[in-house]
C-alpha cells in the first residue's frame, strides 16, 4: 500500500515521527503553512518559516525515505492580524516558485471574520494569476455556513474547482465540497474526525475526490492516523484498490497538477 499524507505540520514534530511514518508506509507528505503557536512579531518570521519548511524539512524527511513538499500561505489562524498578514501576502511570490511548493495553502476561515476573508481573497487572486493549486482550511466552527461562504468567495474570484482542495470536512460539509467540484479532505485527528466517521462518509459518497490526512501538529495528533485508517478501511470491507485511491491516487492526482510532483 502506497500512502501520501496530504496535510501534515512536521515543523512541530520530531524525527521519531518521521521514522514511524516511514515504517508505516508513508512515502510523501505535504506541509501546508501553519501558525507559529505564539504571536509573530515580524513579517520576516514568516519568511524564515517558509524557508524552513521548503528547504530544511525535506532534508529531515529524506533521511527516513519520505519526500516532503509544502504549500505556502498566510494561515487563517494568523489572518486577523490583518496588517501583518497582508505584508506576508505581498512577499510570498518568490517562495511560490520553489520546486517544493505545490500550492497556495492553507488559506480560508478560522473564526470566519472579514479580516480572514480579505487575506483569503488576496491569496486566491494570487493563485489565479499564477494558475496555482489552492489548499483551503474550512473552519472548525459553524462549519457548514463557513464552507458555503468559502465556496462563494472561490466562485467570485473565479478559481477552477478541480484545482481546490477543501480540507477538514465532516459529515455536514462533504456534500458541499463534492457538489462544488473540489477535492475533499478529511482530517483524522482528536476532536475532528475519527477513522470510523471517515469510513462512513466514504461508504455514503464513494471514494472519488476524497482523501484523508493526519494534520499532525502541536496538539495530540497521531502522525500515522492515515495508515491506521487504511487498516480500518480493509476491516470494513473496502477493496485494496479503493483504499489505494483514497490514500495515494487522489492526493497524488491533485498535487500532480502543480507540475512539481513527479514520482
Amino acid at each position: 500500500m502506497r500512502i501520501i499524507d496530504p496535510h501534515v505540520h512536521m515543523y512541530s514534530r520530531t524525527v521519531d515521527d518521521y521514522e514511524r511514518m516511514s515504517l508505516s508506509g508513508i512515502e510523501i507528505v505535504v506541509e501546508p503553512a501553519f501558525w507559529l503557536g505564539s504571536e509573530r512579531t515580524s513579517v520576516h518570521t514568516y519568511y524564515d518559516y517558509f524557508s524552513h519548511i521548503l528547504n530544511f524539512e525535506p532534508v529531515r524527511a529524506k533521511k527516513y525515505d519520505i519526500e516532503h513538499y509544502s504549500c505556502i500561505a498566510a494561515n487563517p489562524k494568523e489572518a486577523n492580524n490583518l496588517e501583518l498578514a497582508l505584508q506576508v501576502v505581498e512577499g510570498m511570490e518568490p517562495f511560490l516558485s520553489h520546486p517544493r511548493c505545490l500550492a497556495i495553502g492553507e488559506i480560508g476561515f478560522d473564526k470566519i471574520t472579514d479580516a480572514e476573508e480579505e487575506v483569503m481573497r488576496r491569496q486566491l487572486e494570487l493563485a489565479k494569476r499564477k494558475d496555482m493549486l489552492v489548499m483551503v482550511h474550512i473552519p472548525h466552527v459553524n462549519k457548514r455556513e463557513g464552507t458555503k461562504r468559502t465556496i462563494r468567495v472561490l466562485d467570485e474570484i473565479g478559481i477552477r474547482p478541480e484545482k481546490v482542495l477543501l480540507d477538514h470536512n465532516i459529515e455536514e460539509t462533504v456534500d458541499l465540497a463534492l457538489e462544488y467540484g473540489a477535492w475533499a479532505g478529511m482530517t483524522v485527528y482528536p476532536g475532528k474526525i475519527t477513522p470510523e466517521r471517515a469510513i462512513a462518509i466514504m461508504q455514503q459518497y464513494g471514494t472519488d475526490r476524497l482523501m484523508i490526512n493526519s494534520a499532525c501538529d502541536w496538539g495530540p495528533a497521531d502522525p500515522i492516523s492515515v495508515p491506521r485508517t487504511c487498516k480500518k478501511m480493509k476491516e470494513a470491507g473496502f477493496a485494496k484498490e479503493e483504499i489505494q485511491k483514497v490514500v495515494w491516487d487522489n492526493p497524488y492526482q491533485f498535487y500532480k497538477m502543480s507540475g512539481k510532483l513527479n514520482m
